[in-house]
């Protein structure tokens, strides 16, 4: 989102950029590696099912100016129980907003897509249009794209507190090497590697580290951190192909909450197989301290390759973590500062935002110009966390 919101500014405002990072870009500490993330028209939302058709040619465009492969069709597959809230959802908003659909029973699912099986009285939706989005390749595109706009680059270097006056800010930070790297320690006690910036405008994208950071800005966000994992399963000799082109991303709504799965996109290496989790079960965690892969969860995912996708060897051939940060309603933050205007923030993104990359890179630049936003903002305001018990969470993935 950073890297999104930093080439817009240079790129298309002119304006001077520094992007901070306290890793690397692709790093495997936060939300956005690996092989793949699901893109999608399927939701019941009016305000995300625009932000879909209006994010879809921003990633072509991305792909055209890099020259990279980074969104592949598959189609989207939804199952459930016949009738189940998360389909009835997703069907009438189809059916609203005029996108063309097919509603299968279990025995046409089942000889469409012999990857998957349902049993009698489950149903599925199937939206020809959804696809995979190339991850870590994507993040390092727009990181490229940031650089060659002008945009400066810091990386290594996490942030450790912004000062705040009514003409300009000032964000300090200090060189960040992870624990176990005794030069990174021997840097920070000698007080090497700290530096400032001062600037007329912050956007804040820090991820699973934006709770903490804002918390020293008196803001307290509600924004929980939890540690997910994925596991990477091979079809079974001889099996149907699992392969991108052929088998559909799947979200599956017998389970609540619903597991989900990508078809295979790596032809090689510990990714080159089916991905599979289990949506918003992990444990919540300090993100400067990931912990161990939880195996009852694996053996959870691995039940629910069983009865759905029975294809496949379920003994993983790779494991890996990803940091969820979400709001108590599942809706992201998009909203300026309630004390100090000049600072914007996006954040809660986990489990569904990362489609959304180049829209909310120019809903963020538009925040920091004073100028319109592309979609309405309400659903994103901070405002809504005055009363956090009346708040209405989200039900599909």
């Amino acid at each position: 989102m950073g890297a999104a919101t930093a080439e817009f500014l240079a790129s298309q405002r002119r304006q001077k950029v520094l992007l901070l990072e306290q890793f690397e870009p692709g790093h495997q500490r936060g939300s956005s590696h690996g092989d793949g993330r699901i893109i999608r028209i399927a939701y019941p939302e009016a305000v995300y099912l625009e932000m879909v058709r209006q994010v879809y040619p921003l990633w072509s465009e991305i792909e055209a100016r890099t020259g990279e492969s980074l969104m592949q069709t598959t189609g989207n597959w939804e199952c459930g129980p016949a009738g189940c809230q998360p389909l009835a959802d997703l069907a009438a908003s189809f059916q609203a907003h005029g996108v063309h659909y097919e509603r299968l029973g279990a025995a046409e699912s089942n000889q469409r897509f012999p990857q998957f099986h349902l049993e009698p009285g489950s149903e599925a939706i199937y939206h020809a249009d959804g696809g995979v989005l190339v991850a870590t390749r994507a993040v390092e595109s727009l990181w490229r794209l940031a650089r060659a706009a002008g945009v400066e680059t810091v990386t290594g270097a996490r942030v450790t507190g912004v000062e705040v006056n009514s003409k300009q800010l000032t964000v300090n930070s200090e060189s960040f090497e992870d624990s176990g790297r005794e030069e990174g320690r021997r840097k920070k006690e000698e007080g090497r590697g700290r530096k400032s910036w001062r600037g007329r405008r912050l956007v804040v994208t820090a991820g699973a580290w934006a709770g903490k950071l804002l918390a020293q800005l008196d803001l307290d966000l509600p924004l929980k951190v939890t540690q997910e994992q994925v596991a990477y399963f091979r079809p079974k000799e001889r099996a149907a192909e699992h392969a991108v082109g052929t088998m559909p991303t799947c979200i599956d709504y017998h389970a609540d909450p619903p597991f989900y799965c990508l078809p295979q996109i790596s032809r090689r290496g510990p990714q080159a197989g089916v991905k599979a989790g289990w949506h918003h079960t992990g444990a919540a965690i300090d993100p400067d301290r990931p912990q161990p892969f939880d195996e009852e969860n694996l053996a959870a995912v691995q039940d629910f390759l069983r009865h759905r996708l029975p294809h496949l060897d379920t003994r993983p051939f790779g494991l890996a973590r990803c940091l969820y940060t979400n709001t108590p309603d599942y809706h992201f933050i998009l909203d300026r500062h309630p004390s100090w205007p000049q600072i914007l923030i996006g954040a809660g993104f986990s489990g569904h935002g990362f489609k959304f990359a180049p829209l909310i890179g120019r809903i963020l630049a538009a925040l920091a110009l004073d100028e319109t936003p592309p979609v309405p903002l309400a659903h994103f305001a901070i405002g809504r966390f005055a009363h956090v018990d009346r708040l209405v969470k989200r039900i599909n993935a």
